[in-house]
């Protein structure tokens, strides 16, 4: 698994034009050694149908959520916005990354209201509570649906460093979601997309054109177009020119 993880990493940084060795600085360096992913990771390894630990649906990969970490330690990220939580798999890997760039902030967005469901994974540790500058601003049910809306209508726009998708896996919403990311007003952002392959999105985004933006050198990679062969998530990088 380790080195599909480090082969993720590489082509990350071959695609993102990243210098640094992702995999020996925050795999090696913090992930391998830190008391709370490590045994996540232990249990996701052993246990690969995790509806039954988290019935609003299976966990994500080890991989992407190594990736999502290496990604969020190295720009030194502050804000992070992700849509779909479940269980919290993905969630706990972006808060341990975050904790150390504190302050920084995660804003989550999951459609269900199930308390006792919703980032059930997640270890008190990392329950940061949100001061409004940093922690882990966690929003459910009908709040989740305002939120963007919510920005506009106040005349602020987003403007996080990293958009992570994993919630509902349709050509039309993961369109939806990708139009509202795109709009980030950061100068240099990420989007991610779990489940990319799902109706054809990434081929048919690539084919439309749509994850272009104005003013901005794109760059895109995910599974198809790495080494590994569908393993590794949607990954697009936003640089303002």
């Amino acid at each position: 698994m380790w080195d599909l993880v480090r082969i993720a990493l590489e082509d990350i940084q071959n695609c993102f034009g990243i210098t640094e060795n992702l995999y020996e600085k925050y795999v090696e360096g913090e992930i391998k050694k830190d008391e709370l992913l490590v045994p996540l990771i232990a249990r996701r390894q052993n246990n690969f149908d995790w509806k039954v630990e988290t019935r609003l649906g299976g966990a994500g990969t080890t991989l992407n959520g190594c990736v999502l970490y290496s990604l969020i330690r190295h720009f030194d990220m502050g804000t992070v916005i992700e849509t779909g939580v479940a269980g919290g798999f993905y969630t706990l890997f972006m808060l341990a990354a975050l904790k150390k760039n504190y302050p920084a902030k995660l804003v989550s967005l999951e459609l269900s209201d199930e308390k006792d469901e919703v980032g059930k994974l997640v270890p008190e540790e990392l329950r940061l509570p949100f001061d409004g500058i940093s922690g882990w601003d966690l929003r459910m049910g009908a709040s989740s649906l305002e939120y963007f809306k919510t920005l506009k209508s106040l005349g602020a726009g987003h403007k996080a460093q990293l958009y992570s998708h994993d919630s509902l896996h349709t050509m039309e919403f993961m369109t939806k979601e990708l139009l509202e990311f795109k709009q980030s007003q950061s100068n240099h952002f990420i989007v991610f997309f779990d489940d990319q392959m799902s109706e054809s999105f990434w081929d048919r985004c690539l084919k439309m054109k749509l994850f272009d933006k104005k003013g901005f050198d794109v760059k895109c990679v995910s599974g198809q177009e790495s080494r590994l062969r569908g393993h590794l998530g949607g990954f697009i990088q936003y640089k303002k020119v």
